[in-house]
């Protein structure tokens, strides 16, 4: 196995817009996973979020596009996520509705599976404030350093 990079990130984000905002939630344990090769392993402080684990692939900019809009979702900045994406994402809808949108995602756990081109394949889990636990896979599309578009499927 390669050598790992840490890096320190706080990820509780929304998984859409019709998921919502982070808030408060129930913590979870790290998750401790396997990890590949040449992987960048981002474990987040103790901050208001719950301990969460992510792996992208290193020096693959339209993956760490998808990092940034959901450490920016985490750290309530909805103005650095939406011109990340959030507003090719919220489909002519407006920033406001956009970012009020997240009012009842505590967090959102997201892993990059694979990277394909400019497509970024994830699986994305939002606890809501309510306890409930949402779960996606699905696939987002960066251009120029902006999310241009989704394609995710709700699990459960």
């Amino acid at each position: 196995m390669g050598p790992k990079k840490w890096l320190t990130a706080t990820l509780a984000a929304g998984a859409l817009a019709s998921c919502a905002v982070p808030n408060q939630g129930t913590a979870l344990p790290a998750v401790t996973v396997a990890v590949p090769p040449n992987t960048i392993v981002i474990q987040p402080p103790a901050v208001a979020a719950p301990p969460r684990t992510v792996y992208v692939t290193p020096s693959v900019p339209v993956a760490q596009t998808v990092i940034a809009f959901y450490d920016a979702i985490n750290r309530r900045d909805f103005l650095t996520a939406w011109n990340l994406g959030g507003q090719r994402l919220a489909k002519g809808g407006t920033y406001a509705s956009w970012s009020s949108g997240y009012a009842t995602t505590s967090w959102a756990d997201v892993t990059v599976r694979s990277v394909s081109g400019n497509t970024v394949y994830v699986d994305l889990s939002a606890r809501q404030t309510d306890g409930s636990l949402r779960t996606f896979s699905g696939s987002y599309t960066v251009s120029d350093g902006v999310i241009t578009g989704a394609k995710m499927k709700r699990l459960s």
